[in-house]
């Protein structure tokens, strides 16, 4: 599903992935990308690899693909014409932001496993009845 220009602002710094098929010479705008919010579900899932994509705000300033490229396909450098370097604004945000809380460690029991991903935490329990349990995590 493609964005609008206002979701391509307010995700300037996520991933930049096509959401459909653009030809070589397509002038890239926020009508040609992905909703940024279903990227853990596809990463997840094994659709999606965004390692290597650039932002948002690095290729909507005009760039244009070198050539035809398929649905959920990051943009990287070698696929466009140009884009914009990334300006250095994690450092001041880093110093602002206040730290995170950890959660206490948690032991589990042998046979069980747990992953946290894209804010849903998926346990599976092997021992008993191969029990299976999901929940958000906020």
């Amino acid at each position: 599903m493609s964005i609008t220009a206002e979701t391509a602002k307010a995700h300037a710094n996520d991933p930049a992935v096509l959401c459909c098929r653009a030809e070589e010479g397509t002038v890239l705008a926020p009508s040609n990308f992905e909703d940024p919010a279903i990227f853990p579900d596809l990463i997840d899932s094994g659709l999606l690899n965004t390692d290597g994509a650039l932002k948002l705000g690095q290729v909507l300033n005009g760039s244009k693909l070198t050539r035809t490229v398929d649905s959920l396909t990051p943009i990287t450098p070698d696929i466009i014409d140009k884009y914009d370097e990334l300006e250095d604004a994690g450092e001041e945000n880093e110093e602002e932001a206040p730290a995170e809380e950890t959660a206490p460690a948690v032991s589990v029991p042998e046979g069980t496993k747990m992953t946290v991903a894209g804010g849903v935490v998926k346990l599976a329990i092997a021992e008993g009845k191969d029990i299976y349990i999901e929940f958000p995590v906020f």
